[in-house]
């Protein structure tokens, strides 16, 4: 942690001890936090886990602790997907496959929705965001925290630059196991092949698959531009992080002990949001040292996403789809 983002964090914190606790006061209970993610710790999403954890452990000091696994340590995406609705883990900072639980979260598969991270913060902490919580409690069981960031998605690949939908065909592209992502990028040409993460890196070096779609953080720290020929900047989609408790494990805090993981998960939430910020700025040129960078043709890509916006819409629910693109136009 760099020293500005250390006095950042220092700052935070005191403000968010302040908020959640009485100076003196001791909670009765303690707040005991089984937390995992499948990444690394380079990754936005173990990093607002880690965040969430160093919050808590300000505000309710003794009265706080945890573990924190990562790395695959307890499994890859599809075991913390189970593990968190069983209890078997307490939190857990999921990505793109949380649509996997609620077909709500489809519309971060609509392409070109969300522009920049003002309207991404107005619709997720927002009446939005409040009925995406509602909807996941109802149909997973675990409670929504805070929406933290993954990024915007760019694609890499080793066949061309993609400037228009059409330099999409043929392209092996290895995609999250989500109907609408694939559905997306089957319609703008593409051959999606659904991959674990952990899989990736190799699958690129081997040529099982041609390229990907992440973030540029995900891009610089998972290696891949070690193994990818062209970026091109599309900026296609927007994945939060959606942090979540077993509702369960949520249900049985205290008052004070809601109120601080709030908190916690909400700064926390903020924080992975001016980090995306910050690495979408330095990690374009670093990664151009690597790749060859181009920007995509935009009117032709949304053309071609006007069946894309139907279509999921359709999976998320068609009216609130249609609530979230006016949200998003306002």
């Amino acid at each position: 942690m760099t020293m500005f983002n250390s006095l950042k964090f220092a700052a935070g914190a005191f403000a968010l001890a302040a908020c959640v606790a009485l100076p003196g006061t001791v909670l009765a209970q303690t707040l005991s936090l089984r937390i995992s993610g499948e990444n690394p710790m380079t990754g936005l999403d173990l990093q607002m886990a880690e965040r969430f954890a160093q919050n808590l452990e300000t505000a309710l000091g003794d009265a706080f602790d945890h573990e924190l696994f990562h790395t695959q340590a307890l499994g890859n995406e599809e075991v913390h997907m189970q593990m968190i609705r069983t209890g078997q883990i307490d939190v857990y900072p999921m990505g793109s496959d949380a649509v996997s639980l609620d077909s709500k979260w489809a519309i971060f598969d609509m392409p070109f929705l969300l522009s920049d991270r003002e309207t991404v913060a107005k619709l997720l902490d927002g009446e939005i965001g409040q009925a995406m919580r509602e909807s996941m409690r109802a149909s997973a069981g675990v409670e929504v925290l805070a929406f933290g960031e993954l990024g915007f998605r760019n694609i890499t690949n080793n066949v061309r630059p993609i400037v228009v939908p059409a330099d999409l065909a043929g392209v092996k592209l290895r995609v999250p196991g989500s109907k609408a992502r694939i559905l997306a990028f089957q319609t703008f040409g593409a051959e999606p092949v659904s991959m674990n993460m952990g899989e990736l890196y190799l699958g690129l070096q081997q040529g099982t698959v041609d390229g990907q779609e992440n973030p540029l953080v995900a891009i610089k720290n998972r290696s891949f531009f070690e193994v990818q020929k062209y970026l091109s900047i599309s900026r296609h989609v927007y994945s939060p992080v959606t942090l979540v408790m077993n509702a369960a494990k949520y249900d049985s805090l205290t008052d004070d002990q809601r109120e601080a993981v709030k908190a916690a998960a909400q700064e926390a939430a903020e924080y992975t949001r001016q980090l995306g910020t910050e690495a979408d700025a330095a990690l374009l040129t670093e990664l151009g040292a690597s790749m060859a960078v181009n920007d995509i043709d935009l009117a032709a890509f949304k053309e071609a996403a006007g069946p894309i916006w139907t279509a999921v819409g359709e999976m998320a629910g068609s009216d609130f789809a249609a609530q979230v693109v006016a949200a998003a136009a306002k």
